[in-house]
C-alpha cells in the first residue's frame, strides 16, 4: 500500500469516527406527546391556552366531538361527565410526527382544585376515519381558582 491510499483510508476512518460520535452527541428526541399548558392557574371563564408537541415517528388525531376532557384529582383522576355527542365522531386536527399545534378554549364553570387534560389519539389515522382512541395523553396539572 502506498502512501496515498494509506492517507485516504486514514481519513475515511477519521470522518466515520466523526459521524459516529457526532450520532452519541446530538440529543435524542424522546418518543412522546407532550401536552402543555400556558399557566399553572384558571379562574372560572378564563382562556386556557394549550400546546400539544408531537414527537412520535406517526401522526396523532383527535376526536370531533371531544378532542380532549378535563380530569379533576380527588385522590384519583376523574374526569367529568359529557354528554352524548350528536355528530360523527371522526379524525379532526391531526398533528404530523414532530410538529406542533396549539388550541384554545374556555374554563368552564367546573370545581375548583387540582385538574388537568387528557386528550385521545388515534394514531398514524387519517383526517375524516372513524375515530379510535389508540392511547391517551394528559397534561401538566394546573389549579381552577
Amino acid at each position: 500500500m502506498n502512501k496515498k491510499d494509506f492517507l485516504i483510508i486514514l481519513a475515511g476512518l477519521i470522518v466515520l469516527g466523526l459521524i459516529v460520535l457526532a450520532s452519541f452527541l446530538v440529543p435524542q428526541v424522546p418518543e412522546e406527546v407532550n401536552i402543555i399548558t400556558d399557566a399553572n392557574e384558571y379562574g372560572m371563564g378564563d382562556m386556557l391556552k394549550v400546546k400539544i408537541e408531537n414527537n412520535l415517528k406517526k401522526s396523532i388525531c383527535f376526536s370531533s366531538c371531544y378532542p380532549y376532557n378535563i380530569e379533576k384529582k380527588n385522590g384519583e383522576w376523574n374526569g367529568y361527565s359529557y354528554g352524548d355527542c350528536s355528530n360523527s365522531n371522526l379524525n379532526e386536527n391531526c398533528i404530523d410526527s414532530r410538529q406542533v399545534k396549539a388550541f384554545e378554549f374556555t374554563i368552564p364553570f367546573i370545581e375548583a382544585g387540582a385538574h388537568r387534560l387528557g386528550v385521545s389519539a388515534c394514531i398514524g389515522c387519517n383526517v375524516n376515519q372513524t375515530f379510535r382512541e389508540d392511547q391517551k395523553f394528559y397534561s401538566n396539572d394546573f389549579l381552577i381558582r
